[in-house]
């Protein structure tokens, strides 16, 4: 009899799938390191980069595995409150995220200078069209395809909340940054809920483009704003520790303020897809059971890459802490 549970990943193929995605982008992080890419051709290699490292990656092994695609990735009709809900929580989610990466920057400033994760200068309309397709289109079509689909159907056995929460931290850690991580746990686990309760990873891409897309904004935006400012005003960057204390203990209260009514108005859009995913979660067919595995197929490429990513992000820390001068 055929063993249905072979169409869609395992947790042992979901863990690898992690693992290889985690080195190929260690590997053109540093080959881009080395290369210097500016103007239109540095969106057009970002593009085709992520679809060497995270789309090949995931379309590859399904097809070579031969597995249920449509299942494994979710691709299930979604209906368009879903769609503009899932886009409602990442517009208001975005006010608690800057609050809750507020926090943590003031924190990591305690032991060092933190490093924002760099957004590439975007001066013009153009780029900013190609910024929308390259940072926030292509990552969230290929990120959801990986981890709400691959990843997270690799460990359903395990239950649903396991599924959700591991997949959401390993998420997480895969950006390889200290500065991000508590905001995009949060993210991680909330779309891994979103793909779960519709049943669709349309809705968890409408979460996470609408999110990528405001911050590509407000980097456009600033972009612009500086290039209004007097030559001396441009180009000058405050970090933490140059703020002065009352002014950072305002900015902290302002931001709470704006991030609790962000978090109401959060709250009400993921009171309304929970209702209209109601019906959909009794009516949901269950067309295959998913494959436990064996302990050891969930531990050792987690393990592996655990290793690696500590690595990364224990050198993070070392050069916050003791940042190489420029000479």
């Amino acid at each position: 009899m055929y063993d249905e549970t072979r169409k869609i990943p395992g947790p042992f193929a979901s863990g690898m799938l992690y693992l290889i995605v985690l080195l190929l982008m260690l590997l053109s992080s540093f080959y881009t390191a080395r290369i210097d890419i500016e103007g239109d051709r540095y969106f057009y290699y970002l593009f085709i980069l992520q679809l060497i490292t995270i789309g090949l990656p995931v379309i590859g092994y399904l097809l070579i595995r031969k597995k249920y695609i449509k299942h494994s990735l979710r691709l299930n009709k979604v209906k368009l409150a879903e769609v503009l809900l899932s886009a409602g929580m990442a517009f208001f989610g975005y006010g608690v995220i800057i609050f809750i990466n507020l926090l943590w920057m003031i924190f990591l400033s305690r032991f060092g200078e933190p490093q924002p994760v760099p957004i590439p200068p975007i001066e013009n309309g153009r780029h900013y069209l190609m910024a929308i397709a390259s940072m926030a289109l292509a990552p969230a079509v290929l990120e959801e395809f990986m981890f709400r689909g691959v990843i997270q159907r690799g460990y359903e056995g395990y239950g649903r909340a396991v599924s959700i929460i591991l997949t959401g931290i390993m998420f997480a850690f895969l950006h390889l940054s200290v500065v991000t991580i508590p905001a995009i746990i949060f993210m991680g686990i909330l779309l891994c809920y979103i793909a779960y309760r519709a049943d669709s990873v349309w809705a968890s891409i409408a979460y996470h483009f609408t999110n990528n897309m405001i911050a590509i904004t407000i980097a456009y935006v600033s972009s612009l704003i500086s290039n209004m400012l007097p030559g001396d005003f441009q180009g000058m960057s405050a970090s933490l520790a140059d703020i002065p204390p009352d002014q950072l203990r305002m900015a902290v209260i302002a931001w709470a303020f704006i991030g609790f009514f962000a978090l109401i108005l959060f709250g009400a859009c993921f009171a309304g897809f929970h209702i209209v995913t109601r019906e959909k979660q009794k009516d949901m067919p269950v067309r295959f059971e998913a494959e436990k595995g064996s302990l050891l197929q969930l531990i050792i490429p987690l393990a592996l890459a655990a290793v690696i990513i500590a690595a990364v992000l224990v050198f993070e820390v070392i050069h916050m802490i003791n940042p190489v001068p420029v000479l």
